[in-house]
């Protein structure tokens, strides 16, 4: 059953999993501007589109028949349409947009902005933020569509490329809308086309009325929170390339003058390394923009800012085919319940943990880092596991903490649930807290769900040492939470409240930039 009369805007997705991802960031994003939206199913969309005046299209590379049929009757009855990363001859021809091809960015950074020219529909904003890597390039027919916004690279040079354009019909961006920051800008610019396709569902003076009432009472807020002497500030970088790709120096001002204490920064896995490795594969960011790790530590030097070197253990996530093809002729790839090779490198391998521990002794000998942090540092959760699958992860903690000589740090990103993640994914993180080795766990209590918070809080602060050798991961901007400053604060207090060592914040993006830390700077940290 679909959504109640009040929905406004239909957002179609064409696949299950990463298109309708993007299509619950849409739908999150208009929430925010009190829109309301429903996500559907193409199955679903013909009854949706009876209904409502504008539908985002997300995934319509190349629909078919019947699709464009539907959509051809809704656009004939005055409906808008929004259009991402399509190459559909038949859909540009219905949108007066003519698609010209695929395209890969040609160096680091090249669609890093977009910048706005058009005034119209009101309310849009006059340029943000996203890294693209790939567009579906398209350009306006004449006399039936225009650029809207062009895409501009991370110095500020124009590429030529068109990121939106505009017609009668609706509105065509050349990529898609990614939360990987701005999410408050690439809130109102879906806001503004729906307002754009009817005046009734946005207005922008009501929108910045709202928003100027929520920023004083969130300034107010933040006002009246209050440090605590010795806590822990860290932040994850999930890119290893900072805030600033080629640009350490300017991430590391923005840590500083937000109070962060400790980074985490993702420079290696068992398929890939950041860094100057000689014993991970480098990877495609190491040959493009350089040595991030190096560049990272000479940035953070006099900051104050401990950088810890982020290890992504036992995932082989971000190899290229060809080392995920050599991984397999090892025989180190798991394989889930259905005997499908996964992404996952056998914990209980000796061969494995031996690699992975060898690029570990390598980075503490070439860098001087403040700590190792250690992730994916379990089993995948649908793989095959012998018996005794949490002994071998917790051996391999145990070998890493032998290697990790204090006073580094030797932390580690843990699944919150205990002991349940004994048994899922072998991790028996209060095992390595009474055994010693680790010196801190980093429980990703992902969840908007304060109820379930405080829950997962009770249990991990079972015991004062546990509390106290304990940093709670808080998923400002995960894939299963989005918080907003209000929330983060909320959540830091319950921590505070049980005697936690601090908080972990992912992940480092504009979001956390713009919305989180000038707020938590303000008192609390």
């Amino acid at each position: 059953m679909l959504s109640s009369l009040l929905v406004a805007v239909t957002i179609v997705a064409h696949e299950p999993g990463y298109y309708t991802s993007l299509a619950n960031h849409i739908s999150r994003w208009l929430r925010g501007q009190d829109v309301a939206s429903e996500v559907v199913t193409p199955a679903q969309m013909q009854g949706a589109l009876a209904r409502e005046k504008i539908a985002f299209l997300v995934g319509f590379e190349s629909p078919s028949a019947s699709e464009m049929k539907t959509l051809r009757d809704y656009s004939a009855r005055g409906g808008k349409l929004v259009v991402f990363h399509s190459a559909s001859p038949q859909l540009g021809e219905l949108m007066g947009v003519k698609p010209v091809g695929y395209k890969a960015a040609a160096y680091p950074g090249q669609w890093s902005r977009m910048n706005f020219a058009s005034k119209t529909p009101p309310g849009l904003p006059t340029s943000i933020l996203q890294t693209s890597s790939v567009l579906q390039r398209a350009v306006p027919i004449k006399g039936r569509s225009q650029v809207m916004a062009t895409w501009v690279d991370r110095n500020g040079k124009s590429t030529g490329d068109a990121a939106w354009l505009s017609s009668p019909q609706g509105w065509w961006m050349t990529h898609v809308l990614l939360a990987d920051g701005d999410e408050a800008l690439k809130a109102r610019l879906c806001a503004a086309l729906a307002g754009g396709a009817d005046p009734k569902l946005w207005s922008p003076a009501k929108a910045a009325a709202k928003a100027d009432a929520e920023f004083k009472a969130m300034r107010a807020y933040a006002a009246k929170q209050v440090p605590r002497k010795g806590e822990i500030h860290a932040v994850w970088d999930h890119s290893g390339c900072g805030l600033y790709p080629g640009d350490w120096a300017k991430t590391m001002k923005v840590l500083r003058e937000g109070h962060v204490t400790d980074l985490f920064v993702n420079v290696a896995g068992a398929g890939f390394a950041h860094y100057a490795s000689d014993v991970l594969p480098r990877s495609k960011t190491f040959r493009d923009e350089g040595d991030q790790l190096r560049a990272c530590l000479a940035a953070a030097r006099g900051t104050g800012i401990r950088v810890h070197a982020w290890i992504l253990c036992f995932s082989a996530t971000r190899a290229s085919p060809e080392q995920m093809a050599l991984f397999e002729k090892k025989g180190w790839r798991l394989k889930n319940q259905s005997g499908k090779l996964t992404e996952y490198l056998d914990p209980s391998n000796p061969a494995v943990r031996a690699h992975v521990l060898a690029a570990i002794d390598e980075m503490q000998r070439k860098y001087a880092v403040d700590g190792i942090h250690l992730d994916f540092v379990r089993w995948g959760d649908s793989a095959v596991k012998p018996r005794g699958a949490a002994d071998a992860v917790s051996r391999f903690v145990a070998d890493a903490r032998r290697r990790v000589a204090r006073p580094k740090w030797l932390t580690a990103a843990v699944y919150g649930k205990y002991p349940l993640c004994i048994t899922t994914v072998g991790q028996d993180w209060k095992g390595w807290l009474d055994a010693r080795i680790v010196d801190y766990i980093v429980p990703m209590n992902y969840t908007e769900d304060p109820k379930f918070f405080q829950e997962l809080l009770a249990d991990q602060s079972d015991t004062r040492s546990h509390a106290q050798r304990t940093i709670v991961g808080i998923g400002v901007t995960a894939n299963e939470s989005r918080l907003d400053a209000r929330k983060v604060i909320d959540q830091v207090n319950m921590t505070r409240r049980r005697g936690f060592a601090g908080n972990a914040l992912f992940d480092l993006d504009t979001t956390l930039q713009k919305q989180i830390l000038p707020y938590l700077r303000l008192g609390m940290w």
